[in-house]
């Protein structure tokens, strides 16, 4: 085999390997995609997309969680408990709220605001019903209080992580069940204890 030959032979190689790989970047799933978070993984509630990146799984998963401590503090009488858990992880829940405002903020960039606090709302409407609905809710609330307290700081996300998912969004039919003082006493609340309702 001459030079020409061997230069022409090696440089085709290489053009096939080249095609090959992109064939098989082509056709492989992106990262958001192998990682879609659904309704379904998050007890089917309505997401602001029909598929959530991991990270954005896990800011929807927090906020979650927030609601339902929120009803608890307001309705168990556990503000102090509820305090001192937010001051304990107040960077983590900050970052997270911020998390949560950018997927309202990709998916509908003109009323971002406005669904995002329709979407905390409607969390809020589900945890205050299933509160009414669960005789021992205040002592086990008192419980998922103490095991998160107990969480090293930047541990919350993942402690979340490995507990069930607990809340959904209403229906329709069930919009609006909170009243509006409600509302306001838990924003009133979160307030008070640094952070923004939505963060």
């Amino acid at each position: 085999m001459t030079v020409s030959r061997t230069k022409t032979w090696h440089r085709c190689l290489a053009a096939a390997v080249s095609l090959g790989a992109l064939a098989v970047v082509a056709f492989q799933p992106t990262t958001a995609q192998a990682a879609c978070v659904k309704a379904k993984d998050l007890g089917d509630i309505r997401l602001p997309a029909t598929c959530l990146s991991a990270e954005e799984g896990r800011a929807v998963r927090m906020r979650m969680f927030r609601a339902d401590l929120a009803v608890a503090a307001l309705s168990c009488g556990q503000q102090t408990q509820y305090n001192n858990l937010v001051t304990r992880h107040q960077d983590e829940l900050v970052r997270q709220g911020r998390a949560l405002r950018a997927i309202f903020q990709r998916v509908n960039p003109r009323n971002a605001e406005r669904e995002l606090n329709r979407f905390i709302t409607h969390l809020a409407n589900k945890a205050s019903l299933r509160r009414l609905g669960a005789p021992e809710y205040c002592r086990g609330m008192a419980r998922v209080f103490a095991d998160a307290q107990a969480q090293p700081r930047q541990g919350l996300t993942g402690f979340i992580g490995h507990r069930p998912v607990i809340t959904a969004l209403l229906g329709p039919q069930e919009t609006e069940t909170v009243a509006a003082t409600d509302m306001h006493a838990m924003a009133t609340m979160e307030t008070a204890a640094g952070n923004s309702a939505a963060e």
